[in-house]
C-alpha cells in the first residue's frame, strides 16, 4: 500500500512542504508535480501510486498553500514560483526534471521552462492557465490596504464550496466531504489570507504567444472536454503556441483531472515519456 510522507525543508528562505519517492531502481525519470490555485499536492495524491512504480515523484506545496510556509513577506509572482522549483531541484540534486502542472501549476511550470531550460526533459500540462492578464491596478491596490485580508477570509466563508467544485468536475459524485476538506484545509488558517492578498498582488500576466513559441520541450498537454475553469479552447490555441506539444482531451471531464481521471491520466503520462524524445536530441 503506498503512504504518502510529507517532510519539511527550508529552500530559498522559504518552508516548503514536500513529498519525495525515489524508485528502488537507478536512472528513472523524475517527475516534479506542481499544484494549481487554491490548491496543494493533496490534488495528486491519486496519481503517486500509480507513478511511482516506474518514476522518482517530487511534489510539494506552493508557499501560502497546503503545509508550506504561508506569509505576506514571500513573494508569490509565478517567476519567483519558477525560481523556487529550480531551488528545490538543486537542493534535492536533481539535474533533470519532467515538469507535471495542473492550472497554474502549468504557467509555472512553463516559467521554469524558461528560466531554467537545462534542468527540463519534457513537460506534462494538465489544464495549464494560459493567456490570463494580472490583477487590476484596483485589485492590487486593495491588496495594499490592512483590513484586505480580513475581507478575503470573510468572501470565502460565504462561499457555498460544493457548488463551487461542481463547476470544477463533470461527475459531481465524486465530491465526498473528505475530498473537499482536502482541498481547502488551508482555508481555516490566517496565513492563508496574508498570503493570497501577496499573491494577488504579485501575480503577473501568464507567458505571452511569443515566450510560448520559444519553450521548445516535448510536451503533452492534457484537458477535459468539460473543462469550465481552463476551456478546452485554451488548450487547443497552447497546442498551436509550442512548438512540440500533444493535446489529449477527456471526454466528460472537468477541470480536476488528476482527481477525476487518474488511471487514464498516469497511463498518458507513461507512454508519452516512453515514446516521446527530446527534439533536440534528435
Amino acid at each position: 500500500m503506498f503512504a504518502r510522507v510529507q517532510k519539511k525543508k527550508k529552500i530559498a528562505n522559504v518552508i516548503l512542504s514536500y513529498e519525495y519517492y525515489k524508485h528502488a531502481l537507478p536512472n528513472r525519470q523524475t517527475l516534479v508535480f506542481i499544484h494549481g490555485f487554491l490548491s496543494s499536492s493533496f490534488s495528486f495524491r491519486k496519481l503517486f501510486p500509480l507513478l511511482s512504480k516506474d518514476f522518482n515523484l517530487l511534489c510539494f506545496d506552493l508557499p501560502g498553500f497546503g503545509e508550506s510556509e504561508k506569509n505576506c513577506d514571500i513573494h508569490y509572482s509565478l517567476h519567483d514560483h519558477g525560481a523556487l522549483t529550480n531551488a528545490l531541484l538543486e537542493e534535492m540534486n536533481i539535474q533533470k526534471a519532467v515538469l507535471v502542472g495542473h492550472s497554474m501549476g502549468g504557467q509555472i511550470a512553463l516559467r521554469t521552462c524558461i528560466q531554467h531550460p537545462e534542468r527540463i526533459e519534457k513537460l506534462v500540462l494538465l489544464c495549464s492557465s494560459s493567456y490570463i492578464k494580472s490583477s487590476s491596478p484596483a485589485l492590487r491596490m486593495c491588496s495594499y490596504f490592512p483590513f484586505f485580508p480580513y475581507c478575503l477570509s470573510i468572501s470565502m466563508s460565504a462561499i457555498n464550496l460544493r457548488k463551487n467544485f461542481e463547476h470544477l468536475v463533470y461527475d459531481h459524485k465524486l465530491l465526498t466531504k473528505e475530498v473537499i476538506d482536502g482541498y481547502t484545509t488551508s482555508f481555516n488558517e490566517k496565513g492563508f489570507y496574508l498570503a493570497l492578498c501577496r499573491l494577488i498582488r504579485d501575480r503577473e500576466e501568464d507567458l505571452s504567444t511569443s515566450a510560448l513559441n520559444k519553450i521548445n520541450f516535448p510536451a503533452l498537454l492534457i484537458w477535459g472536454s468539460d473543462d469550465r475553469l481552463v476551456p478546452l479552447r485554451v488548450g487547443e490555441r497552447m497546442k498551436k503556441d509550442l512548438p512540440d506539444a500533444d493535446l489529449l482531451v477527456f471526454p466528460h471531464t472537468g477541470h480536476l483531472i488528476p482527481e477525476e481521471r487518474p488511471e487514464e491520466t498516469s497511463y498518458a503520462i507513461r507512454q508519452f515519456l516512453m515514446n516521446r524524445s527530446h527534439s533536440q536530441s534528435e
